[in-house]
């Protein structure tokens, strides 16, 4: 790995990523700060290069021959409260939100806290649990373009479905966002993010690698209820394994590749389809060379 004036260059992915797989990135940027932010974006427009924004490295499978262009890793943290609105630059932890929101006595973000990855990364994705998403408590982002301009746009003009909004598979950039609750109390919030987390904890494999859910959820049924059924819990390709604990994830076992996992996601698609006629649709996210 190399260092050049966009960054370094070569830097391995896998351990930014939740799952710790993916190759290379050909220039890899941190960024902390707003300022950071748009000056990495302009540098590589300048450059000609496509920008992938990295947060928390969730809900991601990074190809092994990795990424083309600028991987732009956003540690830009910041949060801001107003009323019962909480503000949040894209590259704070769900988490954190959660706990910025319960120290001041907003409750209904709760769920937030037992999602892994940023705010950058919801507002794309339309990431939730426990009942809740972000579409439910988004009031409007702030969103860039790869030539810098920047504009506001309320969450009902983001297109989102489940897990799903307008933004994926686009260049564009969430900055900042703006999540709604309401009035009420810290010790109550903070009682249900510990009941959510030990729920979390109990159901989710979360001392091994993973990506969180491999799979929607279809219409009406569980992709891990399918998937199970198809007998495929504990089911290795490779160093991939269909989780023990939860068959809607796949856990890395200590030496999985991006391809190991893939192959693993077919066979449960092909299993349950075949057995159950449900085609399961991949909710992780597949970046990179394929």
């Amino acid at each position: 790995m190399s260092v050049s004036p966009l960054g370094a260059r070569g830097e391995r992915l896998a351990p930014h990523t939740s799952l710790r797989i993916g190759g290379p990135a050909d220039y890899f940027v941190r960024v902390a700060t707003e300022k950071d932010l748009v000056g990495t974006i302009q540098v590589a427009r300048e450059h000609e290069l496509p920008v992938f924004v990295m947060g928390g490295g969730t809900n991601l499978l990074v190809a092994d021959d990795g990424i083309r262009g600028l991987v732009l890793h956003n540690g830009w943290r910041e949060t801001s409260v107003e009323g019962t609105t909480i503000g949040a630059s894209s590259g704070t932890e769900l988490a954190h939100v959660a706990a910025v929101a319960a120290k001041a006595g907003i409750v209904g973000l709760e769920w937030m806290a037992t999602v892994p990855g940023t705010v950058g990364g919801a507002v794309h994705g339309n990431a939730g649990a426990f009942g809740s998403e972000t579409a439910d408590v988004l009031v409007d982002a702030e969103l860039m373009d790869l030539n810098g301009a920047a504009w506001r746009v309320p969450a009902d003009e983001l297109g989102y479905a489940y897990r799903t909004s307008k933004l994926q598979g686009t260049p564009t950039i969430c900055v900042r966002a703006r999540f709604r609750g309401a009035a009420g109390d810290r010790a109550t919030a903070v009682r249900r993010i510990k009941e959510m987390a030990n729920e979390r904890m109990k159901k989710q494999p979360l001392a091994q690698p993973n990506t969180g859910s491999i799979f929607r959820n279809p219409s009406g049924d569980h992709a891990g209820r399918l998937i199970e059924a198809a007998g495929l819990k504990g089911k290795r390709v490779g160093g991939a394994m269909v989780s023990e604990k939860h068959a809607n994830f796949i856990v890395n076992t200590g030496d999985a590749s991006a391809d190991d996992v893939r192959a693993l996601m077919k066979l449960c698609q092909t299993e349950v389809e075949r057995r159950f006629g449900v085609r399961l649709i991949p909710e992780v996210e597949l970046v990179g060379e394929w």
